[in-house]
C-alpha cells in the first residue's frame, strides 16, 4: 500500500534538499577561498609590507625622471605615470627615503616650523629637474601607496643627505633603511653646527614621532652658546 505524500511530508524534504544544497556551497567557497590564499595572491599574505613589489624595481630603480612638481621638502612628483596609483594620474608620488621635513598648510592643519623654508629649499633643488632614482628592493611603497626613493640630483648629489647637511630635514626613524646610521649621523652633525631649523627650533616644533632622547642635551647646549655670544667682550684695562 502506497502511503500518499502530505503537505507536511513535501515541505520537509524540499527543507533538507535545501539545508545540503547550501552545506555544500560553503564547502565550496571555503576551498575556494583557501585555494586564492594559498596562491600568494597579493595582499593576502600576514607580514608583508605593502611596499614589496619587484617591479617597481625594473619601472623606477636607477633610472632618470623629470620632477614635475614639488609638494614639500620630502614629497614630490616625477613625470611617469603610476600603475598602481589608486586613480589614473600621469605622474608618480614619490615619498622620499629616511627622512621627514616640516609640514606646510594642509587638510586643514597650520604650516610646522621651518615648513616653508623646506619646501622652498626642495623646490630650487628639484623642481624641473631630471632626478635619478634609488629603491629599497623589499620595500618599493609606503602605506600610502607612495613610491619610496632616494632622489639624486643631476650633478650627483643625494637630496635627501643635502637635505639633512643643511638642516632642513629630519633623519627618520620609525621604518628601517640601508642608509640609517649614516642619516642619524648627517643629522646630527647639523645639529651641532645649528643649521637651518636647528638654529631655532623648540621643543613643540618636533614633529610628533621625534625622540626626545636624541635632544637630551641639545637645548641647554644651543641657549648656552647663545648667552655666550650675547656676552660683551672685556677687553681688560690698559
Amino acid at each position: 500500500m502506497v502511503r500518499a505524500s502530505t503537505p507536511n511530508s513535501d515541505w520537509l524534504r524540499q527543507y533538507q534538499r535545501r539545508v545540503k544544497l547550501f552545506r555544500w556551497m560553503i564547502l565550496i567557497l571555503f576551498l575556494a577561498f583557501m585555494a586564492w590564499r594559498m596562491s600568494g595572491f597579493p595582499g593576502c599574505r600576514p607580514g608583508k609590507p605593502a611596499a614589496v613589489s619587484g617591479d617597481d624595481i625594473d619601472r623606477y630603480n636607477g633610472q632618470t625622471f623629470s620632477c614635475v612638481k614639488v609638494l614639500d621638502g620630502d614629497t614630490v612628483h616625477i613625470g611617469l605615470s603610476d600603475p598602481k596609483a589608486k586613480k589614473p594620474q600621469a605622474y608618480t608620488i614619490i615619498r622620499l627615503w629616511g627622512i621627514d621635513t616640516p609640514e606646510i598648510s594642509h587638510f586643514g592643519k597650520p604650516t610646522m616650523y621651518y615648513g616653508y623654508e623646506a619646501a622652498a629649499f626642495a623646490r630650487k633643488l628639484m623642481a624641473g629637474k631630471p632626478l635619478r632614482l634609488e629603491l629599497v628592493p623589499g620595500y618599493t611603497r609606503d602605506k600610502f601607496g607612495r613610491l619610496l626613493a632616494y632622489i639624486y640630483l643631476p650633478d650627483g648629489r643625494m637630496y635627501n643627505a643635502l637635505a639633512l647637511d643643511q638642516g632642513y630635514a629630519y633623519a627618520e626613524t620609525r621604518f628601517k633603511h640601508p642608509r640609517k646610521k649614516e642619516f642619524l649621523d648627517r643629522e646630527a652633525r647639523a645639529r651641532d653646527a645649528y643649521l637651518g631649523l636647528w638654529a631655532g627650533v623648540k621643543p613643540a616644533d618636533l614633529p610628533h614621532w621625534y625622540p626626545p632622547s636624541r635632544l637630551s642635551d641639545f637645548w641647554e647646549e644651543r641657549a648656552a652658546e647663545k648667552k655666550q655670544s650675547r656676552e660683551p667682550v672685556n677687553e681688560g684695562a690698559e
